[in-house]
């Protein structure tokens, strides 16, 4: 399920557009958010380059993006496993000031949580993004319920 977004900063980047998406291009036990960018209005394409700065062969799964188009920076928000071996899962931001070529990762989330494969929880996640303040939102599964969570992110 990507995600499609274009640059109206009037910045830097002003009418690149980017998508990102998960796949297995490191191999089948490494899933990665990835992120392409086209600035000939979707003519050409830019190599994938990999979101998530781990070094693990962990997932990373669900992401979500938004600009700032006050800024142009790119934000990122996914499910993240890099910190664990097993099931738990972590919520991470991704943030790019230099138009997808470099890349930051805060986790966000208080605690891990482990997902249960028979309680969709899914793409309920988001992100938003204007004038420095960074608005994720995230679904966690704590007791066998599922809720909603969100961060106060300011001037990143």
């Amino acid at each position: 399920m990507p995600a499609l977004k274009c640059d109206l900063s009037g910045g830097e980047n002003n009418g690149a557009i980017y998508v990102n998406w998960t796949d297995q291009l490191n191999g089948s036990d490494d899933l990665d958010v990835w992120l392409s960018k086209s600035i000939d209005g979707g003519n050409t394409w830019s190599s994938p380059t990999k979101v998530n700065n781990d070094l693990s062969n962990s997932e990373q799964f669900f992401p979500w993006m938004d600009i700032d188009q006050t800024n142009g920076n790119l934000h990122f928000i996914f499910y993240d496993r890099r910190n664990y071996t097993d099931m738990q899962t972590d919520v991470y931001l991704a943030v790019s000031k230099d138009g997808g070529e470099t890349f930051e990762n805060i986790r966000i989330s208080e605690s891990p949580f482990i997902p249960n494969e028979r309680i969709f929880f899914g793409d309920y996640i988001n992100i938003s993004a204007h004038k420095g303040i960074v608005r994720p939102i995230w679904t966690r599964l704590e007791n066998g319920k599922l809720s909603i969570w969100t961060a106060i992110i300011n001037d990143l």
